[in-house]
């Protein structure tokens, strides 16, 4: 016979390591099997975690399966001692505390937490009004609070929920949409900071506030989501971004998503970083895309259409274009060049626009979008400090 290490059996209680085995004294094994088998007892502060699941003859060698002192009734016995198994390799965790702390679990959908916002301005109406419409969860689960008390009474007509005050509200609330102005976030940080746990989900849609701010008032474990949509959310139309603390689970910020993706098809996971570019792009594109539908609606009416029918061939122009790049997945210089015929019209009106640097314009508005947003995130309040000194 010559020596081996038996394949790691089930283990309930923890895995072994290297397939090591701790047998209870057993008189009636062969006296070479029990050398083998009978290691040193495991060190003291390890893990010793008794196992239930029996593992008989599974994974034993060939040669000793069959062996004559193998066979049953030997084979039972070998089998009901190898049923006591222990790592001896695993450090013991330290025990949980009486009444600590535990992590909730991933509810099934958004219906099982109760959702607040902080200020319910256009973009908080679309994003929750959006949330009901699409049946994710209903209106005695929402709740909005708002200085201004029209948006308030507006909010108790869709059927919302009310609180007198953000505190109320961050009591009631599993997960809460800061909706307020970025000048005034500190404030309501400062305000609801106390009445704060740990579990709760607070999503951001503050333009220029990082997800650091909102850490130094809640604490550095604050579960924080940082949103970027854009205002065609008003129409379920959004393109939006969002980045998480390092706190939030993937479920947490699976429903984020699931909430921003009501108002909108094209929503996306990015490193905090890129949220400024984002801001850039799709935040600040809506203006961009305004301006090439006037300046397009312009040139209809120069060419002597009336402007109504001028606007909504542009508009139209813009949509469809849009859902073309959408719907093909082909790359927009492919499908530009399915439209410039050779001496046609349409690369006549491209080369003007490539003359004239159409591309490196929007590019540079893009990146001067950028380099604002960047500088607004370290200063947030800078034109409402600006306007205060004014005053």
């Amino acid at each position: 016979l010559k020596p081996f290490w038996p394949k790691r059996p089930r283990v309930a209680g923890g895995k072994l390591a290297g397939g090591r085995v701790v047998l209870e004294p057993a008189h009636h094994l062969h006296p070479k099997l029990t050398r083998w088998l009978a290691l040193e007892p495991p060190d003291r502060g390890m893990r010793r975690a008794l196992c239930s699941t029996p593992a008989p003859m599974i994974g034993w060698p060939q040669h000793l399966r069959h062996h004559a002192w193998l066979q049953a009734p030997r084979r039972r016995a070998v089998a009901a001692a190898a049923a006591h198994v222990e790592s001896v390799d695993m450090p013991s965790p330290m025990p949980r505390r009486q009444g600590a702390h535990k992590q909730r679990e991933k509810p099934q959908t958004l219906r099982e937490l109760k959702l607040g916002f902080i200020g319910w301005g256009a973009m908080a109406q679309a994003v929750s009004l959006g949330i009901i419409r699409q049946d994710l969860t209903d209106t005695s689960r929402v709740m909005a609070t708002d200085l201004v008390p029209e948006i308030v009474e507006a909010a108790i007509k869709e059927g919302l929920q009310t609180a007198a005050s953000n505190k109320a509200l961050v009591e009631w609330a599993d997960v809460v949409v800061m909706a307020v102005k970025p000048q005034v976030v500190d404030p309501v940080i400062t305000e609801i900071a106390p009445l704060w746990k740990q579990e709760k989900v607070l999503v951001s849609i503050c333009a220029g506030i990082t997800i650091d701010s909102y850490l130094q008032g809640l604490g550095s474990d604050a579960k924080v989501v940082r949103v970027m949509p854009n205002t065609p959310c008003l129409i379920g139309q959004a393109a939006t971004a969002y980045a998480g603390s390092q706190s939030c689970a993937d479920w947490e910020l699976d429903l984020v998503h699931g909430m921003f993706a009501s108002v909108g098809e094209a929503i996306h996971r990015v490193p905090e970083y890129l949220l400024n570019t984002v801001t850039g792009l799709s935040g600040s594109g809506p203006a961009y895309v305004y301006m090439l539908v006037q300046a397009l609606s312009d040139a209809g009416v120069h060419g002597g259409l009336p402007r109504s029918v001028a606007q909504s061939l542009a508009a139209q122009t813009v949509v469809g274009a849009a859902r073309m790049v959408q719907e093909s997945g082909q790359h927009p210089a492919v499908l530009k060049e399915a439209v410039t015929s050779p001496a046609g019209t349409t690369i006549a009106g491209v080369r003007t626009l490539e003359k004239l640097g159409f591309s490196s314009a929007v590019i540079e508005a893009v990146e001067s979008a950028r380099a604002r947003s960047e500088e607004l995130s370290r200063k947030p309040d800078f034109l409402f400090q600006k306007s205060q000194q004014g005053r």
